[in-house]
């Protein structure tokens, strides 16, 4: 009687045993799934948008210097600007980039204004368009849509990886041309 006892307490304490390992397996898991994935995410996240970032800076640099040596943005090619910025092919593929130009004479009038307005030797900034736009195309492993883009009115950056802005306000940009 003493041995069929002994086997089924190993019996009993095997199963027990088994699924102890388990439920600690479940655990590990649950416990990577909570503290590190979302670490890995957040970290690919701020890559990502570290990329298109001085994408836009690098595209930004190009089209103002486009504009000084051609004294104006006409015969702009974006494809030509997205090479000379060195922006990567990869790049390319995930985001869709977009000038949008102010006509010369507005820009020409506001950088009067400012000019005039000028009194304590401070910056003048004033930009040839009023924004420049990359917009996350459906080969981005984000969402296709999301967008990054260089507001030239306030000279600061706005969406993914930036702020909470998910549009432009687009009425800055498409004016009423009553």
């Amino acid at each position: 009687m003493d041995n069929t006892e002994v086997k089924k307490e190993s019996k009993i304490s095997g199963k027990t045993k088994f699924w102890g390992i388990v439920i600690i397996i479940v655990l590990i898991v649950l416990a990577v799934w909570i503290f590190v994935v979302p670490r890995v995410k957040a970290n690919i996240a701020k890559r990502r948008a570290a990329e298109i970032m001085t994408a836009v800076e690098n595209l930004k640099q190009e089209v103002d210097d486009y504009w000084k040596e051609h004294d104006g943005g006409g015969g702009f090619v974006m494809s030509e600007a997205l090479a000379a910025a060195g922006i990567k092919k990869g790049v390319q593929e995930k985001w869709q980039f977009v000038v949008a130009w102010k006509p010369t004479d507005i820009y020409t009038k506001e950088m009067m204004d400012k000019l005039n307005d000028l009194s304590d030797g401070k910056y003048v900034f004033v930009a040839p368009y009023k924004m420049i736009m990359a917009v996350a195309t459906d080969k981005n492993p984000l969402k296709t849509g999301v967008k990054l883009w260089y507001d030239a009115k306030t000279n600061d950056y706005h969406g993914f990886g930036v702020n909470n802005k998910v549009e432009p306000d687009w009425s800055e940009i498409f004016t009423d041309p009553k």
